[in-house]
């Protein structure tokens, strides 16, 4: 009998997928089970990390709205779908974060417009395409082991 840990009917992608949060996201989701599509800056990592969790690794920046219809079409291509978008990319810099005081109006408006903006057109490519029954009848599956 599955648990609420077992995601194999979920497809979900995580931005900013190759340190911190996100690289603990990505390996937690492939090892309960989801499948699972990341999307981060940095060709080598991404290969990296592809490679040791078997998740699907995108090379792109959520940021550049060039780069956001490609990735939207690789995550729905390569998932066959999206139940849920993990957004944990972000353009404010290295971490630690500098201070508030420190970081500069512009880094502030491109961390918010990645942040905020980038992964809409995966929510709408998402939105957009047929076959939402299999999402629905995972929330049913998910549903049934809280009652």
């Amino acid at each position: 009998m599955p648990t609420h840990n077992d995601l194999k009917e979920f497809r979900l992608a995580v931005t900013g997928g190759t340190s911190g949060l996100g690289l603990a996201l990505v390996r937690s989701l492939v090892a309960r089970g989801a499948r699972v599509a990341f999307v981060a800056r940095t060709a080598r990592a991404v290969e990296q990390i592809a490679n040791e969790t078997g998740a699907y690794g995108i090379v792109g920046d959520i940021g550049r709205k060039a780069d956001t219809h490609p990735i939207a079409l690789q995550v729905m291509g390569n998932l066959g779908g999206l139940d849920a978008l993990i957004n944990n990319a972000s353009a404010l810099g290295p971490t630690p974060l500098a201070l508030l005081a420190d970081t500069e109006c512009e880094g502030i408006g491109a961390g918010a417009q990645c942040e905020s903006f980038g992964p809409v057109p995966i929510d709408q490519s998402a939105l957009r395409r047929p076959g939402r029954l299999r999402t629905e009848r995972a929330r049913r599956r998910r549903d049934q082991h809280f009652e």
